[in-house]
């Protein structure tokens, strides 16, 4: 096993965790509108632990929360690092969410492939599990595939999959990043500059420290952190630790025009004369999932389910244009799968 885990903090603790109250998340949070800047103690290394125990973690650990560790994610980079690497996605982002030059948004869902250049198709499909507008919508957390070997060659592609965005008009969605240019798990910001603002690439340090070591997936959520600012912060469980490290924190007037949410497959790409998108090469053979998908609502953790979730942002399967692909939702709504 490559990570080793802490056991959890006291009950007490956890409980202020999960609530997620502004004293326990002062210290944590990061200055408005960057990453996390506290110092990172290699003092806090957790006891080890059995392959078995960190499998029961990841599973248990959405419902639990556990305590934040008050320390930025290993590895994020600079501001300035980030626009450099993401800027490029930032206007097909904005569109894809509605987010018009005027600035005034779509609230209709995500919209489907319309007509590219020459004889090129460009598509945006997306499946998996959207949060229902629920009075108290406050948070979502979800153990998300991470591969530090998937390689896009086309630069038409842009695969954000899974791609979560709590319901509740967050600040921040939490978005798996594969483009020809790199491998990431990044923040975006949508109450202030509606771009990429954090990020942390997907490396051989990233798996072994915010992966159980026996998977290849990381446990992420978004949550409020003070109702009257609208601030929410972004964090990344980290296994060696046991607790959650903050990778991005905003607050103000969100932006993008919803307080629905999701946790999707979501990707971007073009389609040839072959009707075969020129993200299959990418996608072949690889596993996307999402599971132990779950939401908060006035504090309290829930699987996501029926009386919270749905399909609103599904596209059909053939939007996908990879005959190959499969896809199913292994338990509606707190688990979906795509392969391929």
């Amino acid at each position: 096993m490559k990570s080793t885990a802490a056991a959890l903090g006291s009950t007490a603790a956890l409980l202020l965790a999960c609530g997620l109250g502004t004293a326990a998340t002062a210290s944590a949070a990061p200055a408005h509108g960057h990453t996390a800047t506290a110092a990172t103690s290699s003092s806090t290394a957790a006891t080890p632990t059995t392959a078995a125990t960190a499998r029961q973690q990841a599973a248990d650990v959405c419902a639990s929360a556990g305590a934040d560790s008050g320390r930025t994610v290993h590895g994020a980079l600079s501001r300035d690092q980030v626009h450099h690497q993401l800027s490029a996605l930032t206007a097909p982002h904005r569109e894809a969410r509605g987010y018009s030059a005027s600035g005034l948004p779509d609230k209709g869902p995500l919209r489907d492939g319309a007509p590219g250049r020459g004889l090129l198709t460009d598509i945006h499909p997306a499946q998996g599990t959207s949060f229902k507008e629920i009075s108290g919508s406050d948070g979502s957390c979800a153990t998300q595939s991470v591969s530090a070997q998937l390689t896009v060659q086309d630069s038409s592609t842009t695969i954000y999959t899974p791609t979560m965005y709590p319901a509740g008009g967050s600040c921040i969605e939490l978005v798996t990043v594969y483009t020809q240019s790199g491998r990431s798990v990044s923040a975006w910001d949508w109450c202030d500059s509606v771009a990429f603002e954090a990020s942390v690439p997907i490396d051989s340090a990233f798996l072994s420290t915010y992966t159980d070591g026996t998977s290849s997936a990381y446990t992420g959520r978004v949550v409020k952190t003070d109702a009257a600012t609208n601030s929410w912060t972004a964090g990344l469980y980290n296994y060696r630790t046991g607790s959650w490290d903050t990778l991005f924190t905003q607050s103000g007037q969100n932006q993008s025009g919803r307080n629905t949410g999701w946790d999707i497959n979501e990707l971007y790409s073009q389609v040839g004369t072959s009707g075969r998108s020129a993200a299959c090469d990418a996608m072949a053979g690889q596993t996307f999932e999402s599971s132990n998908i779950t939401v908060r609502i006035n504090g309290s953790w829930t699987p996501a389910s029926p009386d919270n979730s749905d399909t609103t942002y599904d596209s059909p399967a053939g939007s996908f244009y990879c005959p190959d692909r499969t896809y199913q939702m292994v338990s509606a709504y707190d688990h979906w799968k795509a392969v391929g």
